[in-house]
């Protein structure tokens, strides 16, 4: 009896909540459209008239998007992404239907927000939700003006996340795309959680986020944020992110403790007196353990801010006052004009292998056969601790050294330089030192495959006398469009990887037309995948391009700094944003160009936006084949290049 009345109420409970259900949803439909009809007055039309088509890769939206009335006055928030085509002219259509011609007053950088104004009074500004009522999971509305101008257009989601990059946006799961880029990420009691944007993790350029087109991601801007600096924006400001120039050894969402690797030279970091070792405790009071924690608190700062940090410095606490800055000096790796020793490398030291010409380890008396054992008062144990001796060294400084030559040390004085870019015009291949022990059985030679868990087909040559003692330079060859090359390529780079040490790596793009954006992530797959395969010197992996492949070229080399060291482009540039030279990761880059060819302009006026931006950038150019093919010439220059990545 007992079990039967069980299933009865069981029963009976499952058939209300099955009759419920209706009205649950009715319910909830119901809150949706109070809180889109709360927000309604504020949210309006945007159009816009000329400018240009295409911003990057990116086509500009020609349809309407959407603002958020901020103010009585006529000041209208709303996402930079609806400007970056430049047009002439802009229109705001107000919730009753009154169309007004609007100006940008202000720009927000960071959080890629434009503040308009146009010529009204009485508006209805947007109610912003408290800072405490964006919980995860609760409902979020992602509310546009594209659609029907009598009531906005939404998409339904939750709040999926709080403090996103670097403390600057709120994540959706609700729909974002430029229908409504603009618009306010709204609560079901009708108050703006935020202003919907394209915001990315990894880039900053005009179009970054875009990526994520109704993907599930979508970001905005918090409401809070936006009324804080409002007075800035009206007073027409250009707002940027704030940046202290510090590094750490650590990166990612996990990284740990934030203690200072280094400390770029003319930073607000470096002014007011940080250094490498530095612990960072808090910033304004507000404790950051962990590196994270650290760059949410700066994220949300602007250039102009001043923050103040307390920092553990040895058993010394000290308190460090910084203003941050818009932009920091392009960095300018300190070289001493080496090439280091690799086959046969001393157990201690950095063997000197070759010096360059004038240079500043030529000055100072360093010669071929030295051991480099200590720079700047500090051990050199191996090349690494090299590379970390300079990082924070500057061009121009004068530090001590010491080098072992012929069993006796040597002090010597050097003053520093600038990271060469010129090609060394004769640059003997390393002598081969045969290893001791016989070499693990490896394919060599010319192969032909398919990654694992790709669709990416390629080929590759691995020198017959690969050794693993020995480290492996390589060449990712990206052919052009409708011409894999593979004949040709083979022919004049198959001597040169045998003498000088080079695993030659040719993916094949799976569309005859060439390469596309898409095809980045699995050539990086493929490199990684050789790099299992065999020993490769991750100071010498280079990828080569030749007209419409060498934008690619350097997207990969751009996305995947951690993995690529040089591009070397042939009849061809880059035409998006390039990002700032990268202390972490050194980039070289050679350009060649074929004389008599369009490209010659194009990569003079390439090389110089690389150079200001001090990047080791060589320009050459050369006599092309009668053919139009490859040269012995662009072969040797080439090879030469990458054989000298690892200088120093």
């Amino acid at each position: 009896m007992a079990a039967f009345l069980c299933v009865v109420l069981l029963a009976d409970a499952a058939n209300a909540q099955a009759d419920a259900t209706p009205e649950i949803a009715a319910l909830e439909e119901t809150s949706f459209q109070q809180a889109v009809a709360a927000v309604d007055p504020s949210v309006v039309r945007i159009e816009t008239v000329g400018g240009v088509d295409l911003v990057g890769e990116v086509l500009t939206a020609a349809g309407p998007t959407t603002g958020v009335v901020v103010s009585a006055d006529g000041f209208i928030i709303t996402s930079r992404f609806n400007f970056i085509s430049k047009p002439t002219s802009i229109v705001v259509t107000l919730a009753d239907g009154t169309k007004l011609p609007a100006q940008i007053v202000g720009d927000d950088m960071s959080r890629m927000l434009t503040l308009l104004k146009v010529d009204a009074s009485g508006l209805s500004p947007i109610q912003p939700a408290p800072v405490e009522s964006s919980r995860i999971g609760s409902w979020a509305l992602a509310v546009g003006r594209t659609f029907e101008l009598e009531f906005p257009n939404l998409s339904v989601g939750i709040v999926s996340a709080i403090e996103r990059l670097n403390g600057r946006a709120i994540q959706t799961d609700a729909k974002v795309s430029p229908l409504n880029y603009g618009g306010p990420l709204v609560d079901l009691a009708g108050r703006a959680l935020g202003v919907l944007v394209p915001l990315s993790p990894q880039q900053t350029d005009e179009t970054a986020g875009v990526e994520w087109y109704d993907g599930g991601i979508g970001f905005a801007v918090p409401m809070a944020d936006i009324y804080r600096v409002l007075p800035r924006l009206q007073a027409g400001e250009t707002l940027k992110q704030g940046l202290i120039g510090i590094q750490f050894q650590e990166r990612g969402p996990l990284a740990g403790t934030p203690k200072i690797q280094a400390v770029r030279p003319e930073s607000p970091g470096d002014k007011a007196g940080l250094e490498a070792g530095d612990v960072i405790l808090s910033v304004d009071n507000v404790a950051v353990s962990r590196i994270p924690l650290l760059q949410r608190e700066l994220g949300k700062r602007y250039a102009g801010d001043t923050v103040t940090l307390k920092v553990k410095r040895g058993e010394q606490t000290l308190d460090f006052t910084v203003e941050l800055a818009a932009e920091l000096l392009p960095y300018q790796f300190a070289s001493l004009g080496i090439l280091p020793q690799r086959n046969g490398a001393p157990e201690l030291g950095v063997g000197i292998r070759a010096v360059m010409p004038d240079g500043p380890a030529a000055v100072a008396g360093m010669k071929p056969g030295d051991v480099l054992v200590s720079l700047a008062d500090r051990d050199i144990t191996d090349f690494a601790s090299l590379l970390e001796v300079l990082r924070p060294l500057r061009p121009g400084t004068e530090v001590a050294a010491s080098v072992l030559r012929d069993r006796a040390n040597v002090p010597l004085r050097i003053k520093l330089g600038g990271l060469t870019t010129e090609v060394p015009a004769e640059l003997v291949p390393e002598k081969e030192v045969v290893p001791e022990e016989a070499a693990p059985e490896s394919s060599t030679g010319r192969l032909s495959d398919t990654l694992p868990g790709r669709e990416l087909k390629y080929w590759s040559y691995v020198p017959e006398n690969y050794h693993p003692e020995r480290p492996l330079g390589m060449l990712v060859w990206l052919h052009p469009g409708g011409d894999s090359m593979e004949a040709e390529v083979l022919r004049l780079f198959r001597d040169h990887c045998h003498q000088r040490g080079i695993l030659l790596l040719a993916p094949l793009a799976g569309d005859v037309a060439g390469w596309s954006a898409d095809d980045v992530e699995a050539i990086a797959d493929l490199v990684r995948h050789f790099q299992k395969e065999y020993k490769v010197d991750p100071h010498r992996i280079a990828v080569c391009g030749l007209e419409d492949s060498v934008p690619v070229a350097f997207q990969l080399a751009f996305k995947h700094r951690d993995l690529i060291r040089g591009i070397a482009g042939t009849n061809g540039v880059y035409r998006q944003r390039v990002p700032d030279n990268d202390p972490d990761y050194r980039c070289q880059i050679l350009l060649t160009g074929f004389e008599g060819t369009p490209a010659t302009e194009l990569l003079k006026r390439f090389s110089g936006i690389l150079a200001a931006m001090n990047y080791p950038v060589s320009l050459n150019f050369q006599e092309g084949a009668a053919n139009g093919s490859l040269t012995a010439e662009w072969t040797e220059n080439t090879i030469r290049w990458l054989d000298s990545l690892d200088r120093i």
